[in-house]
């Protein structure tokens, strides 16, 4: 059988080698044939896509970003490939690039301007040359050991146009709650979600971002209210996730993040020069990607919590003709809050349950008897304990927020003030206990009326003296033993023990 002989367009450059038929080719410092550009033609986008998901995950996309482009290439038989071009800078880097690109199913090679010779390989450690060069009107010509191929250029891809297109996927682990997050909610539901962190008592900032209407057909510019949460629990991210309209990103970078759940295709801490320096990028699972840019002011959500405001205009008095500043007084409120139980110090029992008090007390240890402080009104009973009332299951438990100041657990004080700015508060009550409930208007009981239980409620012991006697003597006589001779029972004889010694 004949095999027609296999034409060769190339030839292995040797040790040495100075002049070169490809244009723009040159050895390095190894004896490499380099030329300043690496080509990588790859079949479809999808394999020039995981050239780069390969590429990011050991190097930095970056060192190639500056020199870096990606052309759709057609040739005269109407097939097309991805050309990625690179700065050739050292064969190092070639090396590199060649070895990741063959395992994404592309070829690799050098050139200087149009023409371009397979890059280096196994059956050719120092590189290719040409043996002719073919003259076609074609923007890019390759040259490999067995064809030669002239292409047109259809269309340039930018890279970040690119990197925005990608969808991300469903993350293989399942993720970690990061220290940092970005939420993204429309304004119908951003509104609320102000209050909620606040009561939650989320370390978070809200912005407000908003973009230009698409259209004529569109009602007004589009606004979307952005979070950053610091430290947020994980309960709060899981139902933060399920909201409809809001979306949970964990930060990539500084400036770019992806929803939580999900990974981007390619590692974007490599390529960070995509992105913009003075904007935020957000990936979402399913809805694309936003961008705002510039970033918007972040301001804490604690600044923008509606508080009942009341001007007292009777303290408001009247120097020289002008009116002085009005004065206004801020009222507490009680709000529910999600966080863990804490400092709970403090039970308020009912009057009516007061039968039930009793009963209870009767079986409390007494460490716990000797910890508890009560004060009695005619309204309830007050218990306090500095180590946990917990030992009392009994009435509305409340927990300290600052010194001899109490809320129910559950529930917090706002607007939220400092501990230091309470005590001032109760200092001005007379040094009492303070305790708001949801009537109105705390309660204080003053420190004085709280005692030990011992000296509350239990009752004196008065001792009543009763006739006593001694009991009468009855001494019962012991028997009288003496010595006597030597014999070979000596216990034999002893009174009530038995008959004397036999003869």
């Amino acid at each position: 059988m004949y095999a027609a002989p296999v034409t060769s367009f190339l030839e292995p450059a040797a040790l040495h080698q100075t002049r070169f038929r490809t244009p723009g080719v040159s050895p390095d410092a190894r004896g490499v044939v380099l030329g300043q550009r690496g080509l990588c033609l790859f079949p479809s986008l999808d394999r020039a896509v995981a050239f780069f998901r390969a590429y990011a995950e050991d190097g930095s996309l970056d060192e190639l970003l500056p020199g870096l482009t990606i052309e759709r290439v057609v040739s005269a038989l109407k097939t097309r490939d991805i050309a990625v071009s690179v700065a050739a800078e050292s064969s190092y880097r070639m090396d590199r690039v060649a070895q990741v690109a063959r395992l994404a199913g592309g070829e690799v090679f050098t050139g200087t301007q149009r023409h371009f010779v397979r890059y280096r390989d196994a059956k050719s450690p120092l590189g290719y040359d040409l043996l002719e060069i073919v003259e076609a009107r074609a923007d890019v010509v390759v040259y490999d050991r067995s064809y030669q191929q002239a292409y047109a250029i259809e269309r340039a891809i930018a890279f970040s146009e690119l990197i925005l297109k990608l969808e991300p996927h469903v993350a293989r682990d399942r993720p970690e709650a990061p220290a940092s997050v970005w939420v993204s909610a429309e304004t119908g539901i951003g509104h609320a979600l102000v209050g909620y962190l606040f009561r939650w008592r989320v370390d978070a900032h809200v912005a407000l971002a908003e973009w230009p209407a698409a259209s004529a057909f569109d009602d007004g510019p589009r606004r979307l209210h952005l979070f950053e949460l610091r430290g947020a629990p994980p309960r709060v991210l899981r139902l933060l996730r399920s909201l409809p309209g809001v979306h949970v990103f964990a930060p990539a970078t500084a400036r770019v993040g992806v929803e939580l759940g999900y990974e981007h295709p390619v590692a974007l801490e490599s390529c960070q020069g995509v992105f913009s320096t003075t904007g935020l990028t957000l990936f979402t699972g399913r809805s694309g990607v936003t961008v705002v840019d510039p970033r918007p002011a972040f301001v804490p959500v604690r600044t923008l919590v509606r508080a009942d405001v009341r001007v007292d205009e009777a303290s408001a008095g009247r120097a020289s003709g002008l009116g002085a500043p009005p004065v206004l007084d801020l009222s507490f409120r009680l709000a529910p809050s999600q966080l863990p139980w804490r400092q709970v110090v403090a039970t308020v029992v009912p009057i009516h349950e007061r039968e039930w008090l009793a009963r209870m007390l009767y079986v409390l240890p007494p460490t716990t008897l000797d910890a508890l402080r009560m004060a009695l009104t005619a309204e309830a009973i007050y218990l306090l304990d500095p180590h946990g009332i917990e030992g009392v299951p009994l009435g509305r438990f409340y927990s300290r927020i600052a010194e001899r100041v109490y809320v129910p657990s559950g529930m917090a004080l706002v607007p939220a003030v400092s501990s230091g700015v309470l005590e001032e508060l109760v200092a001005g009550a007379g040094g009492g206990h303070v305790f708001f409930d949801d009537e109105g208007a705390p309660k204080v009981v003053p420190h004085d009326a709280f005692g030990p239980i011992s000296r509350r409620i239990l009752k004196a012991v008065a001792g009543r003296p009763v006739h006593a006697d001694a009991p009468d003597r009855h001494d019962v006589p012991l028997p009288q033993l003496s010595y006597g001779p030597e014999t070979r029972f000596p216990l034999w004889g002893v009174p009530g023990k038995g008959p004397t010694e036999p003869g």
